[in-house]
């Protein structure tokens, strides 16, 4: 079954080949005043790594709340992000990729080294067991897109901050996960999520927070060091090692 799903990876048509933008949706995050190492073994699988390889998630470091930028648009209102250490800090197959990635703050080439954490959808404040029909992302250590030049408007349903983004810290790509069997494959292979370190400072809030792993109340609070998730399109730089797959790569992970 998972090879199957891997092979819907793998053949997955990309949203704007359906004439669909990618997802606008910014997210910004809270840390976990109470995080529980409880080590779970998982399944993943995207672009980087092209079969799936088996990591194990520690703890819950981080809530992921939507947020509007100057603005942007918010389509769901429902889908948050929780962010699960991953104990394997596993380097890229072949060493470190460059990659072009795009958004609103501009297109760098950026080098990507080592896999750092899992994002899985997550619901708040909402008695549904399990997460969102929503995309699960892999993040990995990135580096060569320079901080924007202006700071940005922050508004989610708790609190208003004006935040200058920093340069960029990671890059979340679009994934599939198996754990304990059940797999989730991506809704969404186009939208990648840049990450950007900012300094904001809130009060406690306490959310009931449920994703595929469990259902708690997390006690949250932003503090300085938090990120910035900013929707995004990636291109790969092609390279000679596997110049067959390249066309095919490229149409699937833009």
């Amino acid at each position: 079954m998972l090879i199957a799903a891997c092979g819907l990876l793998l053949l997955s048509t990309p949203a704007s080949a359906q004439g669909q933008p990618y997802n606008p949706t910014h997210y910004w995050s809270y840390h976990n005043l109470q995080p529980i190492v409880s080590p779970q073994p998982i399944q993943v699988q995207d672009q980087f790594f092209r079969q799936p390889i088996p990591v194990s998630v520690d703890s819950l470091v981080r809530f992921l709340n939507w947020v509007h930028k100057n603005n942007s648009a918010v389509p769901d209102t429902f889908v948050h992000y929780t962010w699960w250490n991953i104990r394997e800090k596993l380097q890229l197959p072949g060493g470190p990729r460059e990659v072009v990635v795009t958004n609103q703050f501009g297109s760098y080439h950026v080098f990507v080294t080592n896999l750092e954490f899992l994002l899985a959808p997550a619901w708040k404040n909402q008695p549904i067991p399990g997460g969102p029909k929503a995309n699960h992302y892999l993040c990995y250590r990135a580096t060569g897109f320079p901080p924007p030049p202006t700071g940005y408007d922050l508004r989610d349903e708790w609190r208003v901050d004006f935040q200058f983004p920093k340069d960029l810290r990671y890059l979340c790509t679009p994934c599939l996960k198996e754990h304990f069997g059940q797999i989730f494959p991506p809704v969404d292979t186009l939208t990648h999520l840049a990450v950007y370190p900012i300094n904001p400072f809130s009060d406690h809030f306490q959310p009931v927070v449920s994703d595929q792993f469990q259902t708690l109340t997390l006690p949250v609070q932003q503090l300085p060091e938090e990120y910035l998730f900013v929707p995004s399109e990636k291109t790969e730089i092609p390279t000679d090692v596997k110049p067959s797959t390249w066309g095919r790569v490229k149409q699937i992970y833009r």
